[in-house]
């Protein structure tokens, strides 16, 4: 596995299970990047299932039996997965999301609330609204995840390098002979590409390209409030909102603004063609920075790969400059007036993989006979990671998967992509 992410160790643990013999190799710590500074919002088991989303449909039934399976706490919150409906501009949003949501959800049911059933449902909602959509759904915490999948990992005998850097492959063939690290080679069998946002880079080095943006998010957390204060996960167009086991609130991007910070990277100029037109679509929401370490950092990457050596950044922290955050919470604020009082704490950002049709790459990279990619979840890593590690893992073990994993095979990604209409 080259990842130590909730995609690597669960994929790993999940092939333990199987009998294999599974090393982890991780740059950083496990869960060092957007595994551990996601929201972890999820779906949830709830009506009848929709036989034709079956990734999504496991992952949710795997994060309802978690605790129960693996005898590890992850604070789950089942409360629901509820978005805000303000103005017609929304209401115009929901119809093409719920029409996406129906047909790729696992559990698809819905309800949409008038403002006085929401109202009388949910009391901290004071401030003014026009409905509620409720989805079965709620979030996990994502360090106790990724510390669970720390000690699932160590009983199971799988070794995990921390600080391993992946350098390049060893190939004979089509196949993947080995793994070069800046400690010497790893002989494999198998090879899982489970590296994040780092994934493009190590699978162009086996013929492959994926063209994925990466697109850093901003977060904020308040200090603690009272319990209850913000119900499941609460979703508006300016703003996401969870609370914490502690009390605090984090604070994300909504689903028409969500305040996209895009750091330009020479990765982009490759894939202009097809991004421009997205970009352009979403321009009053996506800002376009230059990150100078990253830039930097790209720069002095590409001298060293002309040496046949692969780096990648290590401990890599993305600015966080929190302006947006503070007006989302102001505008969650007009919603739970009780939240007036709220002040940010901390502030963070994470980096999300995106992907043109916002969903995962899962499968054998086509120029190989043995090396997989599970990557460019999209900001979805949470919702989709349980099923995709499964389906990973019995396709590496049996050559076959239960899961239905055509819509998210490698070669779509060859011809014409589709831009999704809605990027969240």
């Amino acid at each position: 596995m080259i990842g130590g992410g909730l995609i690597g160790l669960l994929t790993g643990v999940e092939l333990a299970e199987r009998g294999a013999r599974v090393t982890v190799l991780e740059k950083d710590d496990v869960g060092f990047e957007q595994s551990g500074r996601s929201v972890a919002g999820i779906n949830l088991p709830g009506g009848e299932p929709n036989p034709t989303a079956s990734l999504l449909r496991a992952s949710a039934d795997h994060w309802a039996q978690f605790e129960e399976r693996w005898g590890y706490p992850i604070d789950l919150n089942a409360e629901g997965w509820f978005i805000v409906l303000a103005d017609e501009r929304d209401h115009e949003w929901l119809q093409v999301d719920r029409s996406t949501w129906q047909a790729t959800a696992g559990y698809p049911e819905s309800t949409l609330l008038d403002a006085a059933a929401a109202r009388e449902r949910f009391p901290q909602f004071e401030g003014a609204l026009a409905a509620v959509d409720v989805r079965h759904g709620g979030h996990v915490d994502a360090l106790m995840v990724m510390n669970a999948l720390r000690q699932m990992a160590h009983e199971r005998g799988i070794e995990v390098r921390c600080g391993e850097m992946v350098t390049g492959f060893d190939l004979d063939g089509e196949r993947v002979a080995a793994v070069r690290t800046r400690n010497g080679r790893v002989p494999v069998g198998t090879v899982v590409i489970a590296a994040g946002l780092w994934s493009p880079d190590l699978c162009d080095r086996l013929g492959f390209h994926i063209p994925m943006q990466r697109v850093r998010a901003p977060a904020v957390e308040t200090g603690p409030m009272p319990p209850g204060t913000v119900p499941g996960f609460v979703r508006g167009s300016t703003f996401g909102a969870k609370q914490n086991r502690n009390g605090t609130i984090r604070i994300t991007g909504g689903y028409r603004y969500s305040a996209m910070l895009h750091d330009i990277s020479l990765r982009d100029f490759r894939d202009l063609r097809i991004w421009a037109p997205a970009l352009w679509q979403n321009r009053k929401d996506v800002s376009l920075r230059i990150d100078p370490a990253i830039l930097k950092f790209e720069l002095w990457a590409a001298v060293r790969q002309r040496d046949g050596e692969l780096v990648f950044p290590q401990r890599y922290e993305p600015p966080s400059k929190p302006r947006d955050r503070f007006r989302q919470l102001a505008e969650l604020a007009r919603l739970i007036p009780s939240l007036g009082t709220a002040r940010v704490h901390r502030s963070f950002s994470g980096v999300m993989d995106l992907l043109p049709d916002l969903q995962p790459v899962l499968g054998l990279i086509p120029t190989t006979e043995n090396a997989y990619i599970a990557g460019g979840f999209s900001g979805h890593g949470y919702i989709y990671g349980p099923g995709a590690c499964q389906a990973i893992a019995e396709l590496v073990a049996t050559g076959t998967s239960s899961i239905d994993l055509e819509p998210y095979r490698p070669e779509r990604l060859e011809g014409p992509l589709k831009m999704r209409e809605q990027i969240f």
